[in-house]
């Protein structure tokens, strides 16, 4: 794989790493949609899934493949071409409600009552690889995160591939259960709850939308960093559930992308990283007065 390509950016807020969001998509479906959607996960405008294909996934690929596919249908991504284009996948927690199923089932039949598919579809790397191989994609597809940090990690990880010489576009997708469900380990859960997926086409450079980028932690106006420890790291992991505003932060996100979609003025979402970073959405016009500040 060639360098990353991503050069730091000369601006006044440390930013090290930035590309462009081509288009988003956003799906959310509780357990009662979810049948459906697995059978009919859209397509309109981009790649069609193979019938059946989704019959086994666990549910957070159902929803990161569906966001997909409405993100195909955005207008900005009319005629691509994806042969080439990578899928990093980001998940909370998957195969919670197959896995808790399966032990059920385990417990009371033994191995021969097991399915073969638990693995290869509730694994750390089903998400991606499902989507992967669904649309015919060719590029590095693996899954990141698993956890609690999954959106911060997914979103570095991102950062850090985008600009890749041999990628022409990257998805970042990420899932999560909203709020998390609990299991009552026949694959269904005893509280209610519904599957949120996001979907990012993500390319390397500037372009037309909104701008990422990520800033080091104690970033000054010469771009240096301090190399610091970030304080209280430890408490960091147990108080990002939720953000200020008390919405998970996945949810805030997906808020974002559909007041972009709507045309309504938001001008940027942003994420703190564990380890003190940020990560910024932000509208092309306020990115660049940013940048002259």
């Amino acid at each position: 794989m060639a360098a990353n390509k991503l050069a730091p950016l000369a601006d006044s807020s440390g930013v090290t790493a930035a590309c462009f969001l081509a288009a988003g998509g956003v799906v959310v479906a509780t357990l009662a949609e979810l049948p459906a959607l697995r059978d009919r996960p859209g397509g309109s405008g981009g790649r069609q899934v193979p019938p059946r294909f989704l019959r086994h996934s666990d549910e957070q690929t159902v929803v990161g493949l569906a966001a997909v596919l409405r993100a195909m249908d955005d207008s900005a991504l009319h005629g691509e071409c994806y042969d080439d284009w990578g899928v990093v996948a980001a998940p909370v927690f998957p195969g919670r409600l197959g896995g808790a199923a399966t032990f059920t089932k385990f417990r009371e039949g033994g191995p021969a009552v097991i399915s073969p598919h638990i693995i290869p579809q509730n694994s750390l790397h089903s998400v991606a690889g499902a989507i992967s191989v669904g649309l015919g994609m060719h590029g590095p597809n693996f899954g990141i995160g698993g956890g609690r940090e999954a959106l911060g990690e997914g979103l570095t990880v991102a950062l850090s591939l985008v600009g890749d010489a041999n990628l022409p576009g990257l998805w970042l997708v990420l899932t999560q259960w909203t709020p998390e469900p609990v299991p009552d380990g026949r694959g269904s859960t005893l509280t209610e709850t519904a599957c949120l997926g996001v979907a990012l086409a993500l390319r390397a450079g500037a372009g037309r939308g909104a701008a990422m980028r990520i800033t080091l932690p104690g970033g000054n106006r010469a771009g240096n960093r301090d190399t610091s420890p970030v304080a209280g790291h430890d408490a960091f992991y147990s108080d990002r559930s939720r953000t200020a505003e008390g919405q998970e932060p996945l949810t805030e996100l997906a808020n974002w992308l559909a007041s972009e979609s709507a045309g309504r003025q938001s001008a940027r979402w942003s994420f703190g990283l564990p380890w003190g970073g940020q990560v910024e959405l932000i509208r092309e016009p306020s990115y660049q007065q940013a940048k002259a500040a």
